[in-house]
């Protein structure tokens, strides 16, 4: 390796880099680095902040612009040489895995099989807890509607016999209220344990677009994309939408 390549490197590269580069690049690669780093950085001290007055400097200024985008280019094809084997190398080994992992996903990911049981499971077991409190609730309330006409045919009754049977019957409603209480159903679980693991339910609220004319103004968006189309296609005026002419420039090398 020759020593003046990373003499010079040392110059143009902080040095963690520089010492990135020894490990990873050969001799060929390191002399390639530091060429067009010398490059970039000449042209960066040709290149004048100041607007370009005259048609020389314009010329001037598509050299340097032309030089830079080479050595970028090489620059580029450099780490290329570098990353492409690698890369190639993550894809395989991706594909190996995902030959196991995409059926897995499939099963136990977001969305997936499992998943979607256990939440089918537990909406029906929601309704169900639902209708079985409701039912409960219902009952409390005939039993408690029972009982204040028992008490109230008690305070009128007119013998101790009719008193009597009257607060039997309010006994019987006050049972009967305690029963249904105890026979309501608890409250849904907010998730399973088992020896392996867990599984939380969690709720939030969503939503789903029925009708896009009657959703308000300010939950609206404008769909950039949409516009950009019909300005390509010719068209000039769209209210709110200010249309105007600007110029890039095309790099060709060589």
């Amino acid at each position: 390796m020759s020593g003046d390549v990373v003499t010079a490197l040392a110059k143009l590269l902080p040095e963690a880099a520089l010492d990135d580069a020894v490990q990873l690049l050969d001799e060929r690669g390191l002399a390639k680095l530091e060429l067009m780093a010398s490059e970039i950085r000449g042209i960066t001290a040709d290149v004048s902040r100041k607007p370009i007055e005259t048609d020389a400097e314009e010329a001037f200024g598509v050299e340097l612009l032309a030089r830079g985008v080479a050595a970028v280019k090489e620059l580029e094809a450099l780490r290329r040489s570098r990353v492409d084997p690698l890369n190639a190398e993550v894809k395989a080994v991706n594909a190996l895995f995902k030959v196991v992992t995409d059926p897995a996903e499939a099963l136990v990911g977001k969305g997936g099989t499992l998943e979607r049981l256990i939440l089918a499971y537990r909406q029906v077991k929601r309704a169900r807890i639902q209708r079985e409190q409701e039912e409960a609730r219902r009952r409390q309330e005939e039993a408690a509607r029972k009982e204040a006409e028992a008490l109230a045919k008690a305070d009128a009754a007119k013998t101790a016999k009719a008193r009597a049977a009257a607060m039997a019957q309010a006994e019987a409603a006050s049972k009967a209220q305690a029963v249904a209480a105890l026979d309501a159903p608890r409250e849904m679980t907010r998730g399973v344990k088992t020896d392996s693991g867990s599984v939380s339910g969690r709720e939030r609220w969503v939503f789903s677009v029925e009708d896009p004319a009657l959703v308000p103004r300010q939950f609206l968006a404008v769909d950039e994309k949409a516009i950009r189309a019909a300005v390509a296609a010719g068209v000039r005026e769209i209210p709110g939408v200010a249309i105007f002419l600007e110029e890039s420039l095309t790099r060709r090398v060589g």
